[in-house]
């Protein structure tokens, strides 16, 4: 599995946090997965929108204890356009997963709108 765990610098501008768009761009090999993490704190929300060629079962997950946690799921996603609060301080992941037999590209962006900004 691709695994990436991104650290967010803190962008202010007049003492606000802005939501700065971060690229997706992910190749995913034939039946195997490909993911990115976030960390988020309680409140925080993320938005995503992506494409992936063919398509590939989505979803937005954490891990809490040995439990995996899974409140948005699209299976076989070609496009998806959302965004989630996040209800505990956590690393949230974006994960893709590659049909059997087809390699699956995944392009798109995200952002963190932190938890109390507009």
């Amino acid at each position: 599995m691709n695994r990436l765990l991104l650290a967010l610098p803190m962008v202010a501008l007049a003492g606000a946090a802005l939501a700065q768009e971060r690229p997706i761009q992910i190749t995913i090999a034939p039946g195997k997965s490909g993911e990115m993490c976030i960390p988020l704190n309680t409140g925080d929300t993320l938005a995503w929108h992506f494409k992936a060629s063919p398509a590939a079962d989505f979803n937005l997950h954490q891990h809490v204890g040995e439990q995996v946690l899974a409140p948005v799921q699209r299976p076989a996603a070609t496009e998806d356009r959302a965004e989630h609060t996040a209800d505990r301080r956590n690393d949230w992941c974006l994960m893709w997963t590659a049909p059997a037999g087809q390699r699956v590209t995944v392009a798109g962006t995200w952002s963190v709108r932190k938890a109390g900004t507009r």
